[in-house]
């Protein structure tokens, strides 16, 4: 009995580290390696991630699930090891799959020694998040994104403005901010899950990165700020049709007349509704 007992102790699982799918197979100068050594001034983004999104832009924006299905785990590590022999490699003329493609892409940030966004930033991030006023939330969050490193900064605004495009294609891939958000936050974010407090923080992270994807152009190219074409219900950042994005305060609405069967078309909630959610609309 003593024995088994002593056994089970042994054999006790302990923590894996985070696993790799190109540091554990050769010895890569590119991959895994600080951001910052694969950029330049003149090229501030790494050129690997730069013919990713190239071709999936070109060839892949309306496959079902991008980024959601997984690409196939020895093809990603193919590809990788041909771009790491060769950075002129042509997507295009080798065949890779759309899959194949965004999964190593995403790989790309899962190496990196620190996460595309700094773990600083992410405290800081979690904090504006927590303002209840939407319009000073989506501000506060986009002085914090002036606080990023400058090569962080422009891979963000890169990778996140693509991910806005591909959610403009939603009813062909299906793949709305909220999805996306939720594939890609523990990739840009990657907190440690080991704690509480990331635990804790996990639906808030996605929903700061569904935010980004939903407001790119408010947060990166000085538009205003934009009610989400693609948001439903279930999204905790998604509003109701008929409310203004940026609206600070909920939008009044009539209290509704008691109904009966069958409803009148004469109702007189059908003259009172339209002028006042067009007045309101007016006055945001």
């Amino acid at each position: 009995m003593m024995a088994c007992i002593t056994l089970v102790d042994v054999q006790k699982p302990k923590p894996k580290p985070r696993p790799s799918i190109t540091k554990t197979q050769w010895e890569s100068n590119y991959f895994g390696v600080p951001l910052s050594t694969v950029v330049t001034p003149e090229k501030p983004i790494p050129i690997f991630i730069e013919r990713c999104i190239e071709y999936i832009e070109a060839t892949g924006l309306n496959t079902e699930g991008i980024y959601r299905v997984s690409g196939n785990k020895s093809e990603m590590e193919s590809l990788q090891r041909q771009f790491d022999q060769d950075h002129n490699l042509d997507l295009a003329e080798k065949d890779f799959t759309v899959n194949t493609v965004a999964g190593a892409m995403k790989s790309f940030f899962s190496e990196l020694p620190d996460p595309l966004v700094p773990y600083n930033m992410q405290i800081e991030l979690v904090e504006a998040h927590k303002i209840n006023d939407r319009e000073q939330k989506l501000h506060a969050l986009k002085e914090v994104l002036k606080k990023f490193p400058k090569e962080n900064y422009e891979v963000f605004k890169y990778v996140i403005s693509h991910l806005n495009k591909v959610s403009h294609n939603n009813r062909m891939n299906l793949m709305t901010s909220e999805n996306l958000s939720i594939c890609f936050w523990p990739t840009l974010m990657r907190p440690d899950f080991s704690t509480m407090d990331a635990l804790t923080a996990t639906r808030t992270y996605q929903t700061i990165i569904e935010l980004f994807i939903q407001q790119c152009p408010f947060f990166f190219y000085n538009r205003p700020i934009i009610e989400p074409p693609s948001a439903t219900p279930s999204s905790p950042s998604a509003v109701p049709a008929s409310t203004p994005f940026l609206s600070s305060t909920p939008v009044m609405t009539q209290p509704s007349p008691p109904q009966t069967p069958p409803p009148s078309p004469q109702s007189p909630l059908q003259p009172l509704l339209p002028p006042q959610l067009q007045a309101e609309q007016h006055t945001l």
